[in-house]
């Protein structure tokens, strides 16, 4: 089984090294012994992911993380897994390919409705944790969701949690006190990188509250998703939101926007 782990960011540069090598280390960690994981980034690309411009340019310019998953497609990978909460270019993807892809946040607040009766997450920046808040109602789980909480960061400074994690768990450990009287039963490390470092610091549980770990359980996702394509041939209705353009006119509107 080969799976196209897709980050929002430049993972392979020196900069997120610390992130490179810890979340490849956990999924190889976790993965099934037939399976093959291809960590990738995009081509071009801010840390600003904060900013809604920023994570519409890595999403979608060419290079961005709808490029990607096309060439996943192409190149046959049996699945995708877009390793951001962000979910990039999700539903685009899944609307021009055919393998199963699937998408951190999706992923881990639908496993949260199974594991709890209400949710939530905390983010790294207060506008990341409002647009969380409505993604959770675009996926129809208002009323599971108890308002995310913020570690009042960025991205950059998340990646100095890497070599020195002080700082951000106890801003992590501070926002699970705050979630603590929600009525929350499950939280989620808004975010692949937070998410590694809350894992590798072997935070599971705190006042009875569930601390996901999304990362491992985006990649579980996929590779069942695989075997369940595999054995029945589903991937993702066409009637609709995922209806697919001729395969001809997909070619030219792809080159058209410089596409590999």
């Amino acid at each position: 089984m080969k799976i196209w782990w897709q980050s929002s960011t430049m993972i392979h540069t020196k900069e997120l090294t610390g992130y490179r090598e810890a979340l490849t280390k956990h999924l190889n960690s976790v993965k099934r012994a037939d399976t093959e994981i291809a960590v990738n980034g995009v081509d071009r690309g801010s840390l600003d992911l904060h900013y809604n411009f920023t994570v519409a340019l890595n999403s979608f310019a060419p290079g961005g993380v709808l490029n990607k998953m096309v060439q996943a497609d192409r190149e046959g990978y049996d699945a995708a897994a877009i390793g951001c909460f962000l979910d990039p270019a999700l539903q685009e993807a899944r609307e021009i390919t055919n393998i199963p892809i699937l998408g951190l946040a999706e992923t881990s607040m639908h496993m949260a409705c199974m594991l709890g009766t209400r949710f939530s997450g905390i983010a790294f920046s207060d506008k990341q944790a409002q647009y969380y808040d409505a993604v959770a109602r675009r996926y129809g789980l208002e009323d599971r969701a108890v308002p995310f909480a913020s570690l009042g960061i960025d991205l950059t400074e998340v990646q100095q949690g890497f070599s020195d994690p002080g700082r951000m768990i106890d801003l992590f450990r501070k926002c699970l006190k705050q979630l603590a009287n929600s009525g929350a039963e499950v939280i989620l490390p808004a975010c692949a990188c937070v998410n590694t470092i809350v894992v590798n610091e072997k935070i599971t549980e705190m006042e009875g509250m569930l601390i996901l770990d999304i990362n491992a359980l985006l990649l579980k996702i996929t590779e069942a998703m695989v075997d369940f394509y595999k054995l029945t041939g589903v991937s993702r209705s066409r009637k609709l939101l995922y209806q697919k353009p001729m395969k001809e006119g997909l070619k030219q509107i792809l080159q058209l926007y410089n596409f590999k």
